[in-house]
């Protein structure tokens, strides 16, 4: 995906310009935060007031900037999506007929669907979340270690914990990941071929079998997509656990601070909103890697396109010599009812009629 963050130059730099503005604000707003309670807990009305008004004052440009962030977020990403598909249809375009047979036209349509959603979701959104997650805990390291040095160590040892415990799930989210884009192909394939027979099937009472045969496909694609949350879950609700303890072990740290007279207890809100945006994106930036990773190795299988043997023109379909025969075509059906079409032999240069009503 890198190809296409450095093919959207300055819609990507604009997007990350954004989020660091962004993170920028909400850092100071809370490190100003510990001065607003300071300054109530001091009952010092005048400069409780003014720290106060600072920080709306962050909060109102703060909003307007995540607006623009996330405007400039979706241009970049609906025109790397589409970039993605120009790559799946440009190739197909020189590569030989034989060759663009290997995949399903259902596979390509699906490739061009259902894979750049995923793409949307856990491709380039994940690309831009792991950057705020980084951001963020670096400003927010640097404004924690401006109260005590004993506080950032204590968030970095729980951050680097929580950022190493997801890798656990990594293979589980891959597998997970590939099978949907896999059923969701197959569970297109297999509905486009029997809405195209239907009319087969209508005349020779078969229409049960569509509903079979299609819903079958598609309750995989339902469990698939069941999995993939379950694994999903169980990694983000066994991070939780893992942050909720960290979270306790910094409070901790802080207490004994205050305790000892160190810092004031004002710092304790600021630390808390400051070392839990550390942990917090420490386990989800490990996340989205994860899911980033897994869904990048869908690109994978497009660029095999490109690689397969190519011609400048195409391969022309070659007239027949003689005749075309057509012999021993049959259809079978579940129930055993089978219908069997007679042999058609086609000669060159003879006239055929189409009836079509």
């Amino acid at each position: 995906m890198v190809k296409y963050l450095k093919e959207f130059k300055f819609e990507n730099f604009m997007v990350f310009l954004l989020i660091t503005i962004d993170i920028a604000l909400a850092v100071l707003s809370s490190v100003f935060l510990a001065n607003v309670l300071n300054s109530l807990i001091a009952r010092e009305m005048n400069q409780f007031f003014l720290w106060l008004a600072i920080d709306i004052v962050l909060w109102v440009v703060d909003s307007f900037v995540q607006g623009a962030r996330d405007v400039w977020k979706e241009i970049a990403i609906q025109k790397q999506l589409n970039a993605v598909r120009r790559d799946i249809i440009e190739p197909l375009t020189e590569i030989s007929y034989s060759d663009f047979e290997k995949n399903s036209k259902e596979d390509y349509n699906s490739w061009l669907n259902n894979d750049t959603k995923l793409l949307y979701d856990n491709g380039f959104h994940q690309i831009y979340f792991v950057y705020t997650g980084i951001v963020a805990m670096l400003f927010s390291g640097i404004a924690i270690i401006f109260f005590h040095w004993v506080l950032l160590l204590t968030t970095l040892l729980v951050g680097a914990i929580l950022f190493y415990f997801p890798k656990v799930f990594k293979k589980s989210v891959e597998r997970d990941t590939e099978q949907v884009s896999d059923v969701a192909n197959d569970a297109l394939a297999k509905s486009t071929d029997y809405l195209r027979g239907y009319e087969v099937l209508y005349h020779n009472k078969q229409l049960g079998l569509m509903q079979e045969r299609t819903m079958g496909k598609f309750n995989q694609l339902a469990t698939a997509n069941v999995k993939l949350i379950f694994t999903r879950a169980w990694m983000q609700y066994s991070l939780l656990g893992a942050n909720m303890l960290g979270q306790f072990l910094i409070l901790a740290a802080a207490g004994f601070l205050i305790m000892n007279g160190q810092i004031g207890i004002g710092v304790v809100m600021s630390v808390g909103n400051l070392s839990g945006t550390v942990t917090n994106y420490s386990k989800s930036v490990a996340n989205s890697l994860i899911l980033l990773n897994a869904t990048g190795k869908l690109l994978e299988k497009y660029g095999k396109i490109a690689d397969e043997s190519k011609v400048t023109d195409g391969e022309e379909v070659t007239d027949f010599e003689s005749k075309l025969e057509l012999k021993n075509l049959s259809v079978a059906f579940p129930d055993g009812q089978k219908i069997e079409y007679p042999e058609i032999v086609i000669e060159k240069e003879e006239e055929i009629c189409d009836y079509r009503g």
